[in-house]
Parts: structure tokens; sequence; C-alpha cells
């Protein structure tokens, strides 16, 4: 309901703008004597404004929607990731003291000093 009110608000103004820049590209503006030649101009103002609306509201959801899309994809990597070293982890063993899970992550090149330890 918000994008509706936003439309609202805001298509006066772009319907004028397109319709200004209609008359300027047809080299009839002459100022405020123009207003007929902006009469005739004003349904094609409004189609283009519309079209240019709609394409610019679906390509903001779009970027945010690949954003998110993004987001859960290295979400799912980072738990795939962290699988994979659980399960290398058991199968190697789990290093029993402190140095030799630190000598075990300097061989994997997993650096130990980004998690706090108890």
């Amino acid at each position: 309901m918000r994008w509706l009110r936003l439309h609202a608000m805001i298509a006066p103004f772009g319907v004028f703008i397109v319709t200004v820049l209609l008359l300027a590209r047809s080299g009839k503006w002459s100022g405020w004597e123009s207003l007929e030649s902006a009469a005739t101009l004003v349904d094609l103002g409004a189609v283009i404004y519309a079209m240019v609306a709609v394409l610019v509201e679906r390509g903001v959801r779009m970027v945010f929607w690949a954003l998110e899309q993004r987001k859960k994809m290295i979400e799912e990597r980072r738990k795939e990731g962290q699988a994979e070293l659980i399960a290398e982890m058991l199968a190697e063993g789990i290093p029993q003291t402190e140095q030799e899970l630190e000598k075990w992550a300097r061989e994997k090149g997993i650096p130990l000093d980004k998690h706090p330890r108890k």
C-alpha cells in the first residue's frame, strides 16, 4: 500500500517532467506559451512515466531479491564448510590439547585468534 501512495504523490511531477522532455525533444517548447502543445502530449507522457516507474520499481525489487539469494547461498556454503571441517576433525581425531589444536589449525590455515576460547 505504501508504494501506491508514493506513486500517487510522485506521478503528477513525473508526468510533467516527461511531457516537458517530449516537448523539448520535439522543439515545440517555448515556455508557458506552449501549454496547448503540452496538452496534446500529456497522455503519452503519462504512459511513458508509468512504464519507467514500473521498470524502476521492479528493478529495485529484483536487486534486493538477488542480494537475499546471494546471502542465502553464502550461508549455505558456510554451513557446508563447517560440516566438512567437523567431519575432517572427527576423521583425524579431535586435538586433545591446546598445543595440538593450534598446530592442527596452523596446518589447515584456520586462524584461532578470531574465535574466543574459554
